[in-house]
Parts: structure tokens; C-alpha cells; sequence
């Protein structure tokens, strides 16, 4: 019966936010003033969503089940219907001193919540209606503002505490916590704060960087039982990064030295972190107790990290001032530890050109990217080779940036041992309306890494989405894709629910509301 892995869905918001930020360009909202009084501010903010879904077909015609610690599982439906909210009050606060700088904090809670059958994942981790109340941010932290004169203002930024944390486009880092089981928001993907962070920023001119350390919220606690969060894991590394302000004058510097990357017209960098401890128990870890196996531990997504080293290089943004029309966005990811039962030689990586018809009605764009995310082809040897994806997020550029697919990209795959490619074709009929189309391929990179799988041919996909900023509060989203299965994942399917066949399309139906205050 079913005993299939885990994905962790690792985790500033995933697809209902990304879809916001990538709806088109509308004002940015102000928050709420509060009080003001000399150097001293306090706003207040709130934003809540709330997303309803049906899936018919569901993992192929085979459903989607509980775990039932282990045993036999329960069939909860093959046309779930379900329902995911947050509701997320924010209160931020600043000190701007004479001389000393600018002191700043914040503070959020957050409710979420799943409702009906929960989402459609092979194993269900929000089945059950849970319910969460807890703190999302609570960090504080100084910026420079014009106490250097050589520099730029605020080009020296210090922060700790319980904070979201991005590099780049979201591919490696840009969410702390994985919102699947009790935490009730697996495809909203609302919580995003790191449990603890230490994170100096400074920028001058066009070179920006980063030193960090982050801990993710890793709590077995909050899953369904007989199923386990990703590892608990801290990271300590750098960043350094290239870029072009999209300021109103030439040259001009960027807001708070384009922390933000929506302030920057493209960026280059590189990124490199080391693990200095994470969770190796059982399947975490090779020759660990209860492990059951190597083969067991290379297809757990966080496995081996304790000790791993990871280098990044990334590229994004429209860097060509001769073709203006043109994007270009990429990222290489290499995993190496040689610690002993940590062995890890996995690697990840994509390329995604973009070209924008700017001068025609509706101003459409075409882009192309192919991505790769390892595989093993020798499970149960020492080394893993599976790629493993850390904090991986979808909020930068909209539908199918991480969560790649809103059927497969959700509810199949977890960014590691598949190959991906995807053309999307993106119109705006007006300035607050946006329409997409996406296509998509999946293959896994080393059908060996999983038992009887002989095909490489995972799925294929089309997703149709509709995104309109109403106002400066209110953004309504729909989606609607269609899936086919492959060869190899019915092997998967058959393999783990023997008896339900995996011969119907997949289609999944998705409205979404966000409110901003």
C-alpha cells in the first residue's frame, strides 16, 4: 500500500502570494500608520487570502491517501475538494535616531488553516482540517541610514531573530519552514520566517552582499503522525552581488542598497554556505538507526546535510541595454560533503531566456527554461547524488517558478531527481490584468533512484492562469491545469497503490482572493 517518501514543500509566500507579486504592476500598498511622533514610527499591516480548489482525477485517478502511521492507509478521495486561508496582522516599528542610525523591529502572527478533503499529494499532509496560530516574524535590527557619508544610505543593514531570508530568485534560499501537515498551508505557503537568523547586509554603488546564518523550523510535532518534517538544519554563509538599480537617474543608488530585488534592473552573484549541523537521525543519515537503508536515505529529500558545503551562481534580470526586450535567468547549484555516512555529489541547475513583445497590444512574452535537478543512479551506494533543494520558494516571478506546475510542481515533485521543461507565454490585456499559459514536461534524472521504475517519462502538463489586481488591496487569482501521466510515474503509483489505476487525466481547478491592508 502506500509508502511513499515525503516531499518537503520547503518552504515569503509560495504560489497565492507569488501570484500576487507577479500579478502586473499596480501601486504597492502603504501600510497602516499608526503612530508618529519625532524619530519614532509604528505601522500596522494586514493581509489575509483565502483559496478554494478541486482536483478530479487526483494522482492520475489513484487519490490521494492517509498515512496511517505506516499501515495500511485510508482512501480519502479521488476528486478532492478542499480550501486553504491565512489571515497574517503585522505591526512594524522604526526608530530613526539623530547620529546613531535607524532601529527597527517587527512583529506577526499568523493563522492557517485547511478545510474539506485537503491537498491531493499521493499521501495527504493536510488532511484532517488543521488549524495553526503561531508567531511568524519577531526580529529587530539597524540600518546605517546617512551615518556614513562615503556610503550609500542605509548601506550597512544588521537584523536578527525570526525573519524571511532570499537570495536570488528563490531557487536555493527564500523560505525557513515548510507549511505542509498542521501548519494547514501547503500550496499557500504563507509562513516563510527562518526560527533564527543573523544577517548583515551592506551595499555601495553597483556590489552588494550578504553574510548570514539561518536555522530553519523543523517540528515532527506539527505532521500528521508517522510522518517527519524536513531536518532541522544550520546553515552560516555568504553572498556577493553585481547589479544595476532600476533607479529614476543613471547611476543612482539603489533603496537600501537593493535588498529588495525588485529595485534592481539584473543582478549577478554567488552564493556559498556550509551546513554546521543538521538532524541525521534514521533516514537523515546513512548507517543511522532505523535508517532502513541507504536507498531509504537517498530518496529523503534533507538527508546527509550535516557538514554539506553548497556554492551557487546566479544570473537574473535584463542585463543587455542594446535588446531591452530581453531576460535572461539562471542559477548553478553544487552539494558536496565528504563527511563520513554524509557523502553528497549532487547538483542543480537551470537556464531561462525571455523575450517581451513590448511595442505590440498586450504586450505578450515567451520564455524557455530548462531545469535540472539530480538524481542517483546507485541508491544504495555511500554517496547520495540526489540533489537536495533547502529552502526553495515560488514567490518571485509567479505561477511555475519553484513550485513548477500547479499539479505536478504541488503535488508530485520536490525539485530533485527530475529534469523540467517549460514554455510560458504571458499577455496583459490591461495594466492590472494579466494571462498566462504554461507548458510542462517532466523526466526523471535517474529512474534508478527509485525501485521498478524502468521509464524516465514522469508527466506532462498545461496550466491556464488569469491574474487581476483589482485595487491597491485586493488581488483575485485563477488557475485551471490539466496533467497526463507518464510511463515511470505510473510505475510509482502502481507500485504504492496497488489495485487504483492511474489511467485518468488530472485536472485541478484553483480561485484565490488576497487582501491587503
Amino acid at each position: 500500500m502506500v509508502g511513499i517518501g515525503l516531499r518537503p514543500r520547503c518552504l515569503i509566500s509560495g504560489a497565492i502570494l507569488s501570484a500576487v507579486l507577479g500579478a502586473a504592476a499596480m501601486p504597492a500598498r502603504a501600510d497602516v500608520s499608526l503612530f508618529e511622533q519625532g524619530g519614532l514610527k509604528v505601522d500596522g499591516a494586514l493581509t489575509a487570502g483565502l483559496t478554494g480548489f478541486v482536483s478530479p482525477g487526483a494522482q492520475f485517478g489513484v487519490g490521494s491517501f492517509t498515512n496511517n502511521q505506516g499501515a495500511t492507509g485510508k482512501r480519502i478521495s479521488g476528486r478532492p475538494v478542499w480550501s486553504e486561508w491565512f489571515i497574517h496582522p503585522e505591526l512594524k516599528a522604526s526608530y530613526a535616531s539623530e547620529g546613531f542610525g535607524t532601529f527597527y523591529g517587527n512583529v506577526s502572527g499568523q493563522v492557517t488553516a485547511t478545510g474539506g478533503d485537503g491537498d491531493p499529494s499521493l499521501i495527504s499532509t493536510t488532511y484532517g482540517h488543521p488549524v495553526l496560530v503561531d508567531i511568524e516574524n519577531l526580529y529587530a535590527g539597524w540600518r546605517s541610514a546617512k551615518l556614513f557619508s562615503g556610503l550609500d544610505e542605509n548601506a550597512i543593514d544588521i537584523s536578527g531573530g525570526r525573519q524571511s531570508f532570499r537570495i536570488a530568485d528563490g531557487f536555493l534560499i527564500s523560505n525557513g519552514v515548510s507549511n505542509q501537515g498542521k501548519r494547514g498551508g501547503w500550496w499557500t505557503q504563507s509562513r516563510t520566517a527562518f526560527s533564527q537568523t543573523g544577517i548583515v547586509r551592506a551595499a555601495h554603488g553597483p556590489v552588494r552582499g550578504d553574510l548570514f546564518y539561518l536555522q530553519n523550523e523543523s517540528a515532527n510535532g506539527k505532521m500528521p503522525d508517522g510522518l517527519f518534517d524536513s531536518a532541522r538544519t544550520k546553515v552560516f554563509g555568504g553572498n556577493v552581488e553585481l547589479f544595476e538599480s532600476v533607479a529614476a537617474e543613471p547611476g543612482g543608488a539603489a533603496k537600501d542598497g537593493a535588498r529588495t530585488y525588485g529595485d534592481r534592473k539584473w543582478y549577478a552573484g554567488l552564493t556559498y554556505f556550509t551546513v554546521l549541523d543538521a538532524n541525521s537521525a534514521g533516514n537523515l543519515g546513512f548507517n543511522s538507526p532505523g535508517n532502513g537503508g541507504n536507498a531509504s536515505v537517498t530518496n529523503t529529500i534533507s538527508s546527509n546535510r550535516d557538514g554539506m558545503n553548497v556554492f551557487s551562481a546566479h544570473v537574473g534580470g535584463n542585463m543587455l541595454p542594446f535588446l531591452p526586450d530581453f531576460s535572461l535567468y539562471g542559477n548553478y547549484v553544487y552539494q558536496h560533503n565528504g563527511k563520513a555516512n554524509r557523502k553528497v555529489e549532487a547538483n542543480a541547475w537551470y537556464i531561462e531566456p525571455g523575450y517581451q513583445l513590448s511595442e505590440l497590444p498586450w504586450t505578450p512574452k515567451l520564455s524557455y527554461r530548462y531545469a535540472h535537478f539530480s538524481g542517483d543512479k546507485d541508491p544504495t551506494d555511500t554517496t547520495k547524488k540526489a540533489y537536495d533543494p533547502f529552502f526553495y520558494n515560488a514567490v518571485t516571478r509567479g505561477f511555475g517558478t519553484w513550485f513548477i506546475g500547479e499539479i505536478i510542481g504541488n503535488y508530485v515533485i520536490a525539485n530533485s531527481n527530475v529534469n523540467i521543461h517549460q514554455l510560458t507565454l504571458s499577455v496583459n490585456p490591461l495594466d492590472n490584468v494579466k494571462l498566462s499559459v504554461l507548458g510542462f514536461t517532466y523526466n526523471y534524472d535517474a529512474k534508478e533512484q527509485t525501485a521498478g521504475v524502468t521509464s524516465d517519462n514522469l508527466a506532462r502538463e498545461i496550466d491556464f492562469a488569469a491574474e487581476w489586481a483589482v485595487n491597491d488591496h485586493v488581488t483575485l487569482v485563477a488557475a485551471f491545469g490539466a496533467a497526463r501521466i507518464g510511463s515511470g510515474y505510473r510505475q510509482v503509483l502502481n507500485a504504492n497503490a496497488a489495485g487504483w489505476p492511474a489511467d485518468r487525466t488530472w485536472l485541478l481547478g484553483e480561485t484565490s482572493v488576497v487582501v491587503k491592508f
